[in-house]
C-alpha cells in the first residue's frame, strides 16, 4: 500500500509515519521547506515539498496512492482567515488533487477533531449523529473541513476521525499538564468542574492504521477516545504528578484572570505574529465544562480497545519529558 501523509512532521505524524514504515507501506510525505525532518524516518520515505496552498505540489503527492491520511492544519492563529485558508481550502485543494491523480478508488482519512463536534451540554457523552455546536473559531474550521469531505461523498471512498486531546512522547501542548505538575499547581478554572476526554497517541496511531485495513462502511465518522469517561481537569493534573512522583496543591483560577490572560497574548502575538496556545479563541475551550464525547461506535465497528488509559500513559510521556529535558 502506498500511503501519503500530511502533517508527518508533526507530533501525531512522528508516531504514525514508522507505524506505517513498520507495516511494509511505502510512505509519501508532504512538507513543507522550513519543517524539520524526523532523523527516525526522513530516509525511509518520499518527501514532496509543498503545502496545502501549493495545488501542483498536491497534485505530485497524490499521484499513484492508495491512501491518504490528512493531519496537517493550525490548531493555533492569529486571526480566523488563517483557520479557514489552511484548515477548509487547504482540506478541499487536497481532495481536488486526489481525485485529479491517477489513483485507483483511493481512501481519504481526514482527522478532525473534537472540537468540530463542540462540548457536552452535561457529562453523558455525545455520538457523532449530536448535533454540532462548535465554540472556537478552530472547531468551526474544522467543522468546516468536514462538510467539505461530505461533498465528496460520490467520488471517493473517505473516514472522518475526531480524536478528543491526544497525548504523548513529543506532544508540546499536552506538556502544559506536566509543567503544573511539576511546579506543583492544581489550577481550580472557576467554579464549575473541567471535564475533559483523553487518547493516547499510540492509540489514535493504532484507529488510523485499523480504518484503512479493515473493510468499512464509506463516510464514516468516528469519535476517538481512550474508552473511559471524561476525566475532571483536577484529576488528570493529579494523574500528571503522580507519574512524575510529585504533588500539587490546588490553586483557583478565577476565569476573568485567565481571559485577561487570553487577552494580553492576543496583543503579544499580534506583535510578534506568534500565536500563543492560551489566546481568546482557545479561552473558550479551556473554559467549557464538559468535552465529553462517545467512542462506543469506534469500537463496535473497529473493535477499538484502547491499550492505554492515563496512568499507563502519562508515565511513558511523563518519562519521555523528562529524559529529553522538557521538564
Amino acid at each position: 500500500m502506498r500511503v501519503l501523509v500530511t502533517g508527518a512532521t508533526g507530533f501525531i505524524g512522528s508516531h504514525l509515519v514508522p507505524a506505517l514504515l513498520a507495516r511494509g507501506w511505502s510512505v509519501c510525505c508532504l512538507a513543507r521547506t522550513t519543517s524539520r525532518k524526523p532523523t527516525e524516518f526522513e530516509q525511509h520515505v518520499q518527501w514532496v515539498i509543498g503545502d496545502l496552498l501549493d495545488r501542483e505540489s498536491l497534485i505530485k503527492a497524490t499521484k499513484g496512492v492508495d491512501a491518504v491520511i490528512h493531519l496537517a492544519g493550525v490548531i493555533k492563529a492569529r486571526n480566523p482567515e488563517t483557520f479557514t485558508k489552511v484548515n477548509v481550502s487547504g482540506t478541499r485543494n487536497l481532495l481536488e488533487a486526489l481525485i485529479s491523480s491517477e489513483s485507483s478508488s483511493p481512501t481519504y482519512v481526514f482527522i478532525s477533531s473534537q472540537a468540530a463536534q463542540g462540548p457536552s451540554p452535561s457529562r453523558l457523552p455525545l455520538p457523532e449523529n449530536a448535533p454540532a455546536r462548535p465554540i472556537s473559531r478552530y472547531g468551526w474550521s474544522k467543522l468546516q473541513a468536514e462538510e467539505v469531505v461530505l461533498k465528496y461523498k460520490d467520488q471517493l471512498q473517505w473516514v472522518i476521525l475526531r480524536p478528543c486531546t491526544v497525548y504523548g512522547p513529543g506532544d508540546r501542548e499536552s506538556l502544559a499538564f506536566f509543567k503544573m505538575a511539576n511546579y506543583h499547581v492544581n489550577p481550580i478554572i472557576g467554579w464549575h468542574s473541567v471535564y475533559i476526554n483523553l487518547v493516547y497517541v499510540t492509540d489514535l496511531v493504532n484507529v488510523i492504521i485499523r480504518v484503512l485495513e479493515k473493510d468499512i462502511s464509506q463516510g464514516e465518522i468516528f469519535n476517538v477516545t481512550d474508552g473511559r469517561d471524561a476525566y475532571l481537569l483536577r484529576d488528570v493534573i493529579s494523574a500528571a504528578a503522580q507519574s512524575l512522583g510529585t504533588w500539587t496543591i490546588p490553586i483557583f483560577l478565577p476565569r476573568w484572570l485567565l481571559r485577561t490572560a487570553a487577552v494580553v497574548n492576543d496583543l503579544v502575538g499580534m506583535i510578534t505574529k506568534r500565536p500563543s496556545m492560551l489566546n481568546s479563541d482557545k479561552y473558550h475551550e479551556m473554559t467549557a465544562q464538559y468535552w465529553s464525547s462517545s467512542a462506543e461506535k469506534l469500537h463496535l465497528n473497529l473493535n477499538y480497545d484502547p491499550e492505554y488509559d492515563i496512568c499507563k500513559g502519562f508515565q511513558i510521556t511523563a518519562d519521555w519529558y523528562q529524559e529529553h529535558g522538557w521538564l
